[in-house]
């Protein structure tokens, strides 16, 4: 086969594609190669070149020169999904309202925070790739300036987050990595959209005759999150997409604990606006607060 080389134009729409990073592990900096995907270099097209840092084209064509990958096995397959998954998400950055997060982590205590990543992710929570610093590199603030730089090199639009405390560090018990937290899809929703205010809205509704309730968030008429609150003996139950809390009932007014988190709920939410209702469930009696039956009071255990 006749090798063509790959014109300057196409190579810098594909280095502009991949962000100059390359698509494996994301790195940028470092020197890169365009790799011909299909090992035809006369198939010299966008769709067939990936843009590799110098580790990662070794790594694939040497691999038994490397005991350790750092990534799942480099073959042509496994270039192409890099490749697509990775120049879809860098046009996503670009968009006026990417549907991605920039997510910080920060590890230590309040007083000693001792390390930080920040984790671009999907709003359905997957990982895109992440960066780390800790105490060697810096301090709080320059950690933070990288961030942001290492943020705005992707788009100006992408909006980023704090997870809501320092984390403990914890290690996947398999390759002995650092895990991460993202923000799940219907927080992340709730996040990127910048009419959360106008378009979302919450419904309240309330058993009339079983101390049980259910709360709904919706946006632009799509359900967001679904939420049950019943009583189970001396326990307050609270259930979602995140699986289920209890609390102890407190024997004073166990109604007056309920709203109270229900209040706290909704305030978390921001909703614009909010709908009670109890009654026949399929048509429900609007009601101007939470209206709680006198069935919570009484434990029937």
């Amino acid at each position: 086969m006749t090798r063509v080389a790959v014109p300057s134009k196409m190579a810098r729409k594909l280095f502009e594609l991949n962000a100059d990073s390359c698509c494996v592990c994301k790195r940028t900096g470092v020197g890169l190669n365009l790799h011909h995907i299909d090992g035809d270099s006369s198939n010299t097209t966008v769709e067939n070149l990936a843009v590799l840092c110098v580790n990662e084209h070794d790594a694939h064509h040497r691999p038994n020169k490397y005991p350790s990958l750092n990534h799942m096995d480099l073959s042509s397959e496994r270039l192409l999904t890099y490749k697509k998954e990775w120049e879809r998400f860098v046009q996503e950055c670009k968009k006026d309202n990417p549907q991605v997060l920039a997510t910080i982590n920060a590890f230590g205590t309040y007083d000693n925070i001792v390390g930080m990543k920040i984790i671009f992710q999907w709003l359905d929570g997957k990982i895109v790739f992440e960066r780390s610093y800790q105490q060697l590199d810096g301090n709080l603030d320059y950690w933070t300036d990288k961030a942001i730089e290492e943020v705005s090199r992707f788009g100006k639009k992408i909006k980023m987050v704090m997870i809501d405390k320092p984390l403990k560090i914890e290690f996947c018990h398999n390759d002995k990595v650092s895990l991460s937290r993202t923000l799940d899809e219907p927080a992340a929703r709730k996040v990127i959209a910048d009419d959360w205010r106008e378009k979302s809205i919450a419904t309240v509704y309330v058993n009339p005759e079983q101390p049980s309730l259910s709360i709904v968030i919706f946006y632009k008429n799509e359900e967001i999150m679904h939420m049950g609150i019943h009583r189970c003996g001396n326990r307050i139950k609270y259930i979602d997409y995140k699986g289920v809390k209890s609390a102890k009932v407190k024997r004073l007014n166990v109604r007056k604990q309920v709203n109270a988190y229900i209040q706290q709920l909704l305030d978390r939410w921001t909703v614009g606006m909010i709908f009670y209702g109890t009654g026949n469930s399929d048509n429900p009696r609007l009601t101007e607060k939470c209206e709680l039956p006198f069935c919570w009071e009484v434990d029937n255990t």
